[in-house]
């Protein structure tokens, strides 16, 4: 059901735009949890732009399963400014819904669905402005990117840079929507995840002198990890961040086959999220330095088969927007005023920094609402975010070639 302004919230002046509902509907009806295709939508995004005479260029991943698309609206010969959002959704899997999770539902003024806040809230009201860009016929054009994986590790957005690196496209600068309240943000952490495998060797338990158990140098690895975690904490400190240092933790593990055999293998992923000032390299340095100089000297000593591997998962950068970006000032003049500048999770922004394109986060909803059962986006957001991207347009039109 659609909202009609009598469901509005108190204070509330107006509904969200029809076409915004009407695309966001489409959208949220897509699938596209992670681990399936996200061509469907790639594919509509692609038709809704071929209306209106707007070519689109495709980037596929290897197994031509998923795809990233990138857009220019507008004839203006000045840099652009990029609007980006991904196309992935986390899974729903165990979580109990009041609704279908892939069936937009309006419910006094907030609207239900995966990815209704995270993040295709954005992604349909930068289409449903695409009218009003086109009619503005702005010196400086709008580019639109969306890509495919950012939910499992920003991992298509590569692909659709390296694209635009060969095209060498002159860009003022890129707003990520990700789900800040309409606030603009100008830093995020960079984050890198491992998964840990120890092979030891096994034996009956009652003789564990004859093995290498793989849980317990597992364990002795985790409690070095704890240890530098704590270290972590004391600094350096970004007092623009909820939590202002460098963080590390464990999120999985998996070991043993029955209760009277040691184990010879066991499996774990860690991760650490590090702030923009602070250089990973030391952090992935100290870590194996511990294993090649503690733990396998050892293992090896018992068993010569005994390995510790790390397997990088997840490796994204941080985002520190520059302090003189054109692109910073632009958003600062139509986003919700906001205390907090950065954000502990991660997004595309410090990639597409990493590739010397200026990036800020700005977008709507709450991160809060979002990968959780009844994951929504009220009505007032969406609303600000039609004004924030309105007054883009007409503050682009508005400059002199």
């Amino acid at each position: 059901m659609l909202p009609t302004n009598s469901s509005l919230p108190a204070g509330q002046l107006r509904a969200p735009d029809q076409p915004t509902l009407a695309i966001l509907k489409e959208l949220i009806a897509f699938d596209t949890v992670s681990r399936h295709s996200n061509l469907q939508m790639i594919d509509f995004i692609q038709a809704y732009l071929h209306q209106r005479n707007i070519n689109a260029r495709i980037t596929f991943d290897d197994e031509h399963r998923k795809a990233n698309l990138f857009a220019t609206i507008g004839q203006g010969k000045a840099p652009g400014i990029i609007l980006s959002g991904h196309t992935d959704v986390v899974p729903v899997d165990g979580q109990d819904w009041s609704s279908d999770p892939f069936v937009l539902t309006e419910r006094d003024g907030r609207f239900y669905g995966r990815g209704a806040c995270d993040m295709k809230a954005f992604i349909a009201i930068a289409l449903a402005k695409v009218d009003a860009m086109l009619e503005a016929d702005s010196p400086t054009p709008f580019h639109l990117a969306f890509s495919y994986d950012e939910e499992v590790g920003c991992l298509g957005v590569h692909r659709l840079l390296a694209d635009l690196a060969q095209r060498q496209l002159s860009v003022l600068g890129c707003i990520v929507g990700e789900p800040t309240n309409m606030q603009m943000k100008t830093g995020h952490k960079g984050k890198r995840a491992f998964r840990c495998q120890v092979t030891g060797r096994s034996a009956h338990s009652s003789t564990p002198h004859a093995a290498v158990n793989a849980i317990e140098y597992s364990s002795e690895l985790l409690a070095f990890l704890r240890t530098q975690s704590r270290e972590l904490e004391q600094g350096p400190h970004d007092l623009l961040f909820d939590v202002p240092y460098t963080t590390m933790t464990t999120t999985m593990f998996n070991a043993g086959i029955a209760t009277n055999t040691i184990p010879a293998s066991s499996e774990f992923v860690f991760e650490y999220r590090y702030l923009p000032r602070q250089d990973p390299a030391p952090i992935d340095q100290r870590i194996r330095h511990f294993i090649d100089t503690v733990l396998l000297p050892e293992m090896r000593g018992k068993a010569e088969e005994s390995a510790i591997q790390l397997q990088p998962c997840i490796d994204y950068p941080a985002l520190e927007t520059p302090a003189g970006a054109e692109i910073k000032n632009i958003v600062a003049a139509r986003a919700m005023p906001g205390e907090q500048s950065k954000v502990g999770f991660g997004t595309e922004a410090g990639i597409f920094g990493k590739h010397g394109i200026d990036s800020v986060i700005c977008g709507p909803g709450d991160i809060n609402h979002a990968h959780r059962p009844d994951e929504f986006v009220t009505a007032e957001q969406l609303v600000l975010c039609e004004d924030f991207i309105d007054g883009l347009i007409a503050d682009m039109a508005a400059r002199k070639p």
